[in-house]
C-alpha cells in the first residue's frame, strides 16, 4: 500500500465546472504530470464557488496527502474568492506585496491597457503563503506549508496553471523529498491494442492479470473508440518486477498489439516515418480532414507530412484525386475500389512515398442494406502496392468517424512496418553477399 507521504489531491474550484460550462482539463493536465513524476493521484474533486464547501473540501483532502492542488478563483473579480477561503483556513490575512503589484502594473502598460484597482489587488496575498511567480499572467500561485504536508493555490487558467507547476510546485516538491531522503515509486507500463474489446483481452490473459496482482502489480484497461490502452502500475518492491509482466503480457496478446510503449497510433505512425524517411499524404471522404488534424496536432508532423485533400462529393474524388466517374457508379464511391483509387491519387499527387485515404458512411444517415451507416472503407498506397481494409461500425456519426481515422493510421502502420521488415531484410542478405 502506498505511504500516505506520497499522495496527492487535487481540488478544482469553480461553478462553470459543475455545470458543465468549462471542461475540466486542468485535473487531467496535473494527474498525468504527477503520475510521470512517480506521485499517486488520489482523488481529484471539483468544488462551488462558495466558502464552505471550499473549507471542507480543503480540509478533508489535507487529511489525506502530502500535497493539495487548488486550481480556479484567484481572478480580479468578486466570484473569485479562493485566496480569502486561504485565509481564514489558514488564519492569516490579506497583505499587499509591492514587488508582485509592480509587475502586474508593468504587464498591463506592456499590453497597453489600463491598471484597475482590482488588478492591483490581485497583488494581495494570504501573509501565511509564499508567493509562486506566475510570469504568464497576473495572478500568483500561494504556497503553504502545514503540519503533514504542502497546500498550493494556482489560476484555473489552463497555461499559467501548467506554467507554474512546472517551474514552481514540481522542483520545490522535488527538493522537498531529496532533503528527506524520500523518493516517489510508482511506475507505469503501457502498452496499446486495437482489433480487441476489453473482455476479449481479458480473457486472454486471465492467469496472467491473477497471477501479477498477487505480486504487487495492478492492470487497468482504458477504452477509447477503436482501441484499449492496457496500464500496468506498480509500486514499491514490485516495480522491479512491472518489466517482466508488462513482456508477459505483451506476448500473449502480440496480434493486437499497435504500440508495446502505449503511445497512440498516430504517435507509432510519426515515429516510423520520421525514422525511415517517408512522406505521407491524406484523401479523406466521411472524415473530412480528420486525419490530417490528427497527424499534424503532433510536432514535427511537417518533416514526413505532405498534405491532404478533403474529397467529400464524388465531384472532388474525380477532380482533385483523379477518381475515375466510371468507378464510382459501378462500386460506388463507399468501396474497396474508390478507396484504393483514392489514395493512389493522392499519393500521385503529392509525390508522396505513402498516402492513406478513407470513405464511408459516418451516418446517422446514407446507409442502405448492403452499405449500412458505419460502413468504411480505406487504403495505403505505397511503393509495393495498395493495401485496402473494410470496416464496419456503428451508428454514432463521432464515433464512426473517431475510429475511422485511428483504423486508418492503423492500416499505414502495417503497411508500413512489413515494408520497414522486407527492406531490413533486403539488406542484410546484401551485406551477406
Amino acid at each position: 500500500m502506498a505511504s500516505r507521504r506520497l499522495l496527492v489531491e487535487v481540488l478544482s474550484i469553480g461553478d462553470e465546472l459543475l455545470i458543465g460550462q468549462t471542461v475540466n482539463t486542468n485535473a487531467a493536465w496535473m494527474g498525468r504530470l504527477l503520475e510521470n513524476e512517480g506521485w499517486r493521484v488520489n482523488r481529484c474533486v471539483v468544488v462551488s464557488d462558495d466558502e464552505e464547501a471550499i473549507l471542507e473540501a480543503l480540509a478533508d483532502a489535507e487529511s489525506r496527502a502530502e500535497l493539495v492542488l487548488l486550481t480556479g478563483g484567484l481572478g480580479p473579480t468578486r466570484d473569485d474568492i479562493t485566496k480569502h477561503v486561504l485565509c481564514r483556513h489558514f488564519k492569516t490575512r490579506l497583505v499587499r506585496h509591492s514587488a508582485i503589484e509592480e509587475r502586474i502594473v508593468a504587464w498591463f502598460q506592456r499590453r497597453g491597457r489600463e491598471v484597475l484597482q482590482v488588478n492591483r489587488d490581485q497583488a494581495l496575498l494570504p501573509e501565511a503563503c509564499t508567493p509562486l511567480d506566475n510570469a504568464l499572467g497576473t495572478a500568483s500561485g500561494m504556497w503553504f506549508e502545514r503540519d503533514g504536508g504542502v497546500t498550493v493555490s494556482m489560476p484555473g487558467v489552463p497555461y499559467e496553471m501548467e506554467h507554474i507547476m512546472e517551474s514552481g510546485v514540481l522542483p520545490a516538491m522535488r527538493q522537498r523529498l531529496t532533503s528527506t531522503g524520500r523518493r516517489p515509486q510508482r511506475v507505469h507500463r503501457s502498452l496499446l491494442t486495437m482489433g480487441a474489446g476489453e473482455s476479449q483481452l481479458a480473457a486472454r490473459i486471465e492467469d496472467l492479470e491473477t497471477f501479477w496482482e498477487t505480486q504487487g502489480i495492478k492492470l487497468a484497461y482504458l477504452p477509447s473508440p477503436g482501441s484499449v490502452r492496457m496500464r500496468l502500475t506498480a509500486e514499491g518492491a514490485a516495480v522491479a518486477q512491472l518489466d517482466e509482466a508488462h513482456a508477459q503480457i505483451l506476448r500473449r496478446i502480440a496480434e493486437w498489439v499497435v504500440s508495446e510503449d502505449g503511445l497512440r497510433v498516430e504517435e507509432e505512425l510519426a515515429h516510423l516515418w520520421k525514422s525511415q524517411g517517408w512522406t505521407l499524404a491524406v484523401g479523406e471522404s466521411c472524415t473530412g480532414g480528420g486525419l490530417g488534424a490528427l497527424i499534424v496536432a503532433s510536432p514535427g508532423a511537417s518533416a514526413y507530412f505532405l498534405g491532404g485533400v478533403q474529397s467529400y462529393s464524388n465531384a472532388a474524388k474525380t477532380e482533385m484525386l483523379g477518381v475515375k466517374p466510371e468507378l464510382i457508379a459501378r462500386h460506388g464511391a463507399v468501396s474497396a475500389e474508390v478507396a484504393r483509387a483514392m489514395a493512389e491519387g493522392v499519393r500521385q499527387r503529392f509525390g508522396a512515398d505513402y498516402a492513406i485515404a478513407i470513405t464511408g458512411i459516418a451516418g446517422p444517415e446514407g446507409g442502405t442494406e448492403d452499405k449500412p451507416v458505419g460502413t468504411v472503407h480505406m487504403a495505403c498506397a505505397g511503393p509495393s502496392g495498395t493495401q485496402s481494409a473494410a470496416h464496419s461500425f456503428g451508428r454514432d456519426r463521432s464515433r464512426n468517424i473517431a475510429m475511422s481515422i485511428r483504423a486508418a493510421c492503423q492500416l499505414a502502420l502495417e503497411t508500413g512496418r512489413i515494408a520497414s521488415k522486407t527492406s531490413k531484410a533486403a539488406a542484410g542478405v546484401a551485406d551477406s553477399l
